[in-house]
């Protein structure tokens, strides 16, 4: 956009009305020829000296859900009836999960399988059945109890396959986490501004270059009779979480 100076608009002021007055003194009809000017134009800015600084921030927290997979593995001549005792221990192991509060939202199969067993010179011997469930525990305390309960109805043909530990909502240490990256990136541009001898200015940009949110934390492990003689210890530990950004400052002159 074109922007006419103070002085400009001065000269055509001037110019119309000297051309008014000239125009009536005359008392001539002849009309008088316009007069050109050219407004003056705002120069582009060029973008000054910046800083680039990348802030990192990290934070813990803890688990707050609990994975379990664990399933029912069945053995017998006839595949029907692998599968039926199968069909029965699986139902009375979700039936438990959920008498203890797990939800049924929480329950999921995540393999039903049967095969059949081949002895060394690959003859069909009988078969085998298995169905495993994963289920989230919220609420950690009762999580020893709730595994004793689903595997005791299922008896010697339980398989537990492992646990994974999660953080259920992690908007709290992201922002906290982004903000020590922020806190970080500030550090780090008075840093180099004091090192070179210049004033760190404004900031120009800000950009989330990436959130590393926590993993599952897994353990394998198995049932056995001793085991099933005592609540499961669980122990969830914790978890760490990190946020990256990328600030450019502005050297102020």
């Amino acid at each position: 956009m074109r922007v006419l100076t103070k002085s400009v608009i001065t000269a055509v002021a001037t110019v119309a009305a000297l051309g008014g007055v000239a125009g009536c003194s005359s008392g001539s009809s002849k009309k008088t020829a316009p007069v050109r000017v050219t407004a003056a134009t705002t120069p582009p800015v060029t973008p000054g000296p910046t800083i680039n600084v990348a802030g990192h921030g990290q934070v813990e927290g803890t688990p707050d859900v609990m994975t379990v997979t664990m399933g029912v593995q069945t053995v017998d001549p006839s595949a029907q009836a692998a599968l039926q005792r199968n069909n029965d221990r699986a139902n009375a192991l979700v039936s438990a999960l959920k008498a203890h509060g797990v939800a049924a939202k929480d329950i999921q199969t995540v393999d039903l399988n049967v095969s059949p067993n081949f002895d060394k010179f690959f003859h069909v011997t009988g078969y085998s059945a298995s169905n495993t469930v994963s289920a989230k525990l919220r609420d950690l305390s009762k999580a020893g109890s709730v595994i004793d309960a689903a595997a005791l109805t299922a008896g010697q043909d339980v398989r537990l396959q492992g646990v994974s530990f999660s953080i259920d909502n992690t908007s709290t240490l992201v922002a906290k986490a982004r903000a020590d990256a922020i806190k970080d990136a500030l550090a780090q541009g008075k840093q180099l501004a004091g090192a070179a001898g210049v004033k760190l200015g404004a900031i120009r940009t800000i950009d989330d270059t990436g959130t590393q949110l926590p993993g599952p934390q897994y353990l394998q492990g198995g049932f056995s009779s001793a085991t099933r003689s005592a609540a499961v210890p669980i122990s969830p530990g914790s978890q760490q979480l990190s946020v990256d950004v990328t600030v450019v400052f502005d050297i102020s002159t």
